[in-house]
């Protein structure tokens, strides 16, 4: 692929290898991306360019950022993003070899917090097959606040098996939290805010509820009709998100303006139609960025919270567990909600965030997970599922 002129080192052998910058990921591969579904291109940028700070990349980064809210980065021009890149790939085979093998009731000994809250804590699933297996998705969430030693919470465990692969976790985290301050310091400069004013709100050592999640996406079963969708297409309640995935699944608007309709606590518009939605193709040696909305809110929208939903992969990629490895990243607990001050972010603030302004990042993240966690338990009590044609 080539991104700004040069050609990422993505290679694909005659035997179906896939080798980016080293790194054979050809496990994670274990059918080619179909040519018949329709689409939508993400901008690639260069990590390299941002680091030497060229002006064209860091606007680049800025426009994708005002919109769609998405955009891919290479990561194999720089030795930091190939560090990151080894840990992504890293953590997906290790959750390929544990997570199939293991019993919900096993993994559920990782428990999620006690308090209302984003999900940065314990193992999670919502929909269970009569095989006692996963029907849709299953996520192990790690707190980087507890896991990297800040905060002064000494109870924090990872049960037996996880916790001889605490240094892996912890390593992706540091690596993740270094790229997502390059994207921020990248953000200051489009927004004209003074430097560090982004990057100072998110500091790794700061308490938050900045996580690193590990999804699997069972495969789906031949003989089974096809269900896509219990989740709806709506925007993360992350200010940053670097997402890994090597199979398809994760879908965008054809339209490159993104809505900004609010309906419900998922912030999603419901009346886009269903031949609008299109597959973002993963390319090797990327990872996929996408602005939340908790930078949407600091920005007062100068800044575009990126719509998605995720389904299942397509064509002939379906019957495969997928895997994916997401970094999220957000503002301190105390961090107050109201907009950073700079000329290009709106003075005027919409009178339905009167109330948000008055909160910190905690105390809104733990608003949106209860009004989403009402969400769900409708959703299940109606048994809805999308099926795709």
């Amino acid at each position: 692929m080539t991104t700004n002129g040069k050609t990422i080192d993505a290679v694909k052998a005659e035997n179906g290898s896939y080798v980016v910058a080293g790194i054979d990921m050809s496990d994670l591969f274990p059918v080619s991306f179909p040519d018949d579904v329709k689409t939508v291109e993400l901008e690639t940028l260069s990590l390299a360019k941002l680091l030497a700070f060229n002006q064209v990349e860091l606007q680049r980064v800025y426009k994708n950022c005002q919109n769609p809210g998405f955009f891919q980065l290479d990561l194999t021009d720089d030795e930091r993003g190939v560090e990151l890149l080894r840990d992504a790939v890293e953590c997906a085979r290790l959750m390929k070899k544990l997570l199939p093998t293991m019993s919900v009731e096993e993994k559920k000994t990782y428990k999620q917090r006690d308090r209302v809250g984003v999900y940065s804590v314990g193992y999670k699933t919502f929909d269970i097959l009569p095989n006692g297996q996963p029907k849709y998705t299953e996520t192990i969430n790690f707190p980087m606040t507890e896991m990297l030693g800040y905060g002064g919470d000494s109870t924090f465990q990872l049960p037996s098996w996880l916790s001889q692969h605490a240094e892996q976790f912890k390593r992706t985290m540091r690596h993740g939290n270094r790229i997502a301050n390059i994207i921020f310091a990248a953000l200051e400069a489009g927004l004209k805010l003074p430097a560090g004013t982004i990057t100072q709100a998110h500091r790794i050592e700061d308490p938050s509820d900045d996580f690193l999640r590990l999804l699997r996406y069972p495969g789906l079963d031949p003989s089974q009709p096809r269900d896509d969708l219990r989740f709806p297409a709506h925007k993360d309640y992350t200010s940053l998100g670097i997402l890994f995935t090597w199979l398809g699944g994760l879908q965008l608007p054809a339209s490159v303006e993104t809505r900004r309709d609010a309906d419900g606590p998922m912030t999603g518009p419901l009346d886009i139609s269903e031949d609008a939605w299109r597959y973002v193709k993963p390319v090797p040696g990327t990872a996929i960025l996408n602005i939340g909305q908790m930078l949407e809110m600091l920005t007062n929208n100068a800044l575009t919270a990126g719509l998605h939903r995720v389904v299942r992969a397509p064509g002939p990629q379906a019957p495969f567990d997928r895997y994916s490895v997401l970094i999220g990243t957000r503002a301190a607990n105390d961090f107050p909600m109201k907009p950073f001050k700079s000329s290009m972010i709106p003075p005027v603030l919409d009178p339905a965030v009167a109330d948000i302004v008055k909160m910190t990042s905690g105390e809104w993240g733990s608003q949106k997970i209860g009004a989403f966690n009402d969400w769900v338990k409708e959703r299940q009590a109606r048994k809805e599922a999308l099926v795709l044609p």
